[in-house]
C-alpha cells in the first residue's frame, strides 16, 4: 500500500514537466531532479519518475526529428516561392496566386506544424492524466514513450 506522501511525490514529478514551458529542457531536468531525490524512498515514486523522464525524453526525440524534417522543407518552399516571384510578372493575377500557393512544400509544412501542435496538446493532456493517476495511487504507463531508463 502506498502512502499519501508517495502519491504527492509522484504527482509532483509529473507536474514538474510543465517547467519546460518556461525553462528550456525543464520538462526533462525537473522530473529527473525530483525523481533522483525521491527514487530510493519508494518503488512507487521510482516507477512514476522513470515513466515521466522516459516520456519527456521520448517527446524531445520526436520534436527533434520533426524539426529536422521541417527545416529542409521550409527552406525548399521559401526558395521555390522566391524563384516563382521572379517569373510571375508575365502571368495574370489568378495564375500568380496559383503559382505562389501551389501545394507541395506548403502542404508538407502545414502537416508538420499540425503534427507538432497535436503532439503538444497530447503531451499536455497525458501529463495531467498521469499526475492525477499518481495522486490517486495508481501506477501509470505513458503511451508513446521509449524506455531509455529501465
Amino acid at each position: 500500500m502506498t502512502t499519501n506522501n508517495e502519491h504527492t511525490n509522484a504527482f509532483l514529478i509529473h507536474l514538474s514537466a510543465f517547467t519546460g514551458y518556461f525553462i528550456p529542457l525543464g520538462s526533462i531536468l525537473f522530473p529527473l531532479i525530483v525523481w533522483n531525490l525521491k527514487k530510493d524512498e519508494s518503488e512507487y515514486v521510482n516507477h512514476h519518475g522513470k515513466e515521466a523522464v522516459n516520456f519527456n525524453l521520448s517527446f524531445l526525440l520526436y520534436y527533434t526529428v520533426l524539426l529536422i524534417t521541417l527545416f529542409p522543407i521550409l527552406f525548399k518552399t521559401i526558395f521555390q516561392l522566391v524563384s516563382h516571384v521572379e517569373h510571375l510578372e508575365h502571368l495574370n493575377h489568378f495564375d500568380q496566386v496559383q503559382q505562389l500557393f501551389s501545394f507541395g512544400g506548403w502542404f508538407s509544412l502545414f502537416g508538420i506544424v499540425v503534427l507538432i501542435g497535436s503532439l503538444s496538446i497530447f503531451k499536455f493532456i497525458i501529463i495531467i492524466i498521469a499526475a492525477v493517476k499518481a495522486q490517486q495511487g495508481e501506477y501509470f504507463k505513458y503511451p508513446l514513450r521509449i524506455n531509455f531508463i529501465k
